[in-house]
């Protein structure tokens, strides 16, 4: 049975050469540089997953918790850039030139925090420098998000996805916990119980100000990484058609195909289930009896350790079954995951970042779904399209503090317990097992 599977292996590894065009080698390193620019984003994480750091450091300049879900929002707005990015410069040829010059301006955004913060400016310009680099990191990740799903789609091989999602996911979030242990120390001044000289403590703004910093160093060498992609460019590269026939006409097609609709509805849903984690983090105060900033780098770590194993198993998976299980789940997780928070008291709280992180490569697998729902020239303006729709869970983390506010914050549980639930049974009953494009990938 061993030497039967192996020589599968082998076989497949033979028909991703020429699958795609590609020799194997090659497509083994697009791996490795897909793996490398997620593994420095994880790496700073406590600052591009925005959410938790930020919230911490609004609620510590003494705004409400509906004020402190705000850049959550911002972020999530600018889900629309992707498309117009897609429309204006739909061009193969451009694709590694438009992702370093993403990465960079990421980069000139952490400096932006940064030089606020170690200028001590008042607590109005950092909340306002915290707002923009949110709204603009928003438009930036967007595009880097669709761009890298892209160079993959044309440098590696269907048939090598699960190996590479698995190197991408499970090595990439122990980056992860490393930056998040490291948030900790920050802006704790201590690491699992370990009290550091004085002379070791970074005290506040210079805490912040460091994380935002290390955004530079991380996001330029992306810049450069994303040069080094090689794939082969189409015979006739993609023009600029107009708007209407380029987007809206874009997106009618979009619509009408009922599968690749309804995994992007069933994304939209486990997404705005998934940013209740911002008001998790307020309820440590609640939970436990302590600010949120005490414990947020342990949360962070959790969320990402577990995220890590969760990265290898699902890789595995999807090799081992097909693209529909790891869509159930990562929504099954991030159900238990709320559940979690809703019953288990006191520092045992905690372990719903755990379950919680594992079930976020929700984000991965179904975009990895709906990529394998379109053309190989199309993927670009699918994963466009899933993000700009994904502008309406921009409205989430603004309607989860509201009901905070208002009610209890064990209500904005409840909703997003709800909203969960409805998506894991959308992809139980309406999604095929396996997804096919709707026309031949081009």
């Amino acid at each position: 049975m061993a030497e039967a599977e192996k020589k599968s292996s082998d076989n497949a590894e033979a028909g991703a050469a020429t699958d795609i065009g590609v020799p194997l080698d090659v497509q083994k390193k697009n791996s490795r540089i897909f793996a490398s620019i997620l593994s420095l984003n994880f790496l700073i994480a406590p600052v591009l997953y925005v959410g938790f750091v930020q919230a911490a450091l609004c609620k510590r300049l003494g705004t409400s918790d509906t004020l402190a879900n705000l850049p959550s929002t911002l972020y999530l707005s600018m889900a629309w850039s992707g498309v117009i990015l897609a429309w204006l410069y739909p061009q193969a040829r451009l694709l590694k030139r438009i992702m370093s010059t993403v990465y960079g301006l990421i980069a000139a955004l952490g400096a932006m925090v940064t030089i606020v913060l170690l200028l001590e400016a008042p607590d109005a310009v950092i909340i306002g420098a915290i707002m923009l680099h949110a709204l603009l990191l928003g438009a930036s990740n967007i595009a880097a998000v669709s761009l890298n799903w892209e160079a993959l789609g044309r440098g590696v091989s269907t048939s090598l996805r699960g190996r590479t999602l698995a190197i991408a996911f499970g090595w990439g979030p122990a980056f992860a916990v490393i930056g998040s242990l490291g948030a900790q120390f920050l802006l704790d001044g201590k690491l699992l119980g370990w009290l550091p000289p004085e002379w070791m403590k970074v005290p506040y703004p210079y805490s912040y100000a460091a994380l935002f910093g290390l955004s530079i160093f991380t996001m330029t060498t992306n810049s450069i990484l994303v040069q080094k992609y090689q794939f082969p460019l189409p015979a006739n590269d993609a023009v600029r058609t107009s708007f209407r026939i380029s987007v809206l006409g874009g997106l009618k097609n979009f619509v009408e195909y009922r599968v690749l609709l309804i995994i992007c509805i069933a994304y939209l849903l486990v997404f705005c289930g998934n940013v209740v984690q911002v008001n998790m983090t307020i309820f440590t105060a609640e939970a436990v009896g302590r600010a949120s900033e005490d414990l947020a780098g342990y949360q962070l770590a959790l969320r990402f350790s577990f995220k890590m194993l969760a990265g290898f198993a699902l890789g595995w998976l999807l090799t081992r079954t097909n693209p529909k299980a790891p869509l159930l789940v990562t929504a099954g997780l991030q159900i238990l995951g709320v559940l979690w928070v809703l019953f288990v008291p006191g520092y045992w709280f905690l372990l719903a970042f755990a379950i919680n992180g594992a079930g976020e490569l929700f984000g991965a697998y179904y975009i990895n779904y709906s990529c394998a729902c379109s053309a190989k020239s199309d993927v670009r303006r699918t994963v466009a399209f899933i993000m700009l729709l994904t502008s309406l869970v921009g409205l989430s983390p603004m309607l989860y503090g509201w009901i905070s506010d208002t009610w209890h914050i064990r209500a904005s549980f409840w909703t997003a317990l709800s909203i969960l639930s409805v998506a894991f049974l959308l992809v139980s009953l309406k999604l095929p097992i396996h997804p096919r494009p709707r026309e031949a990938a081009s």
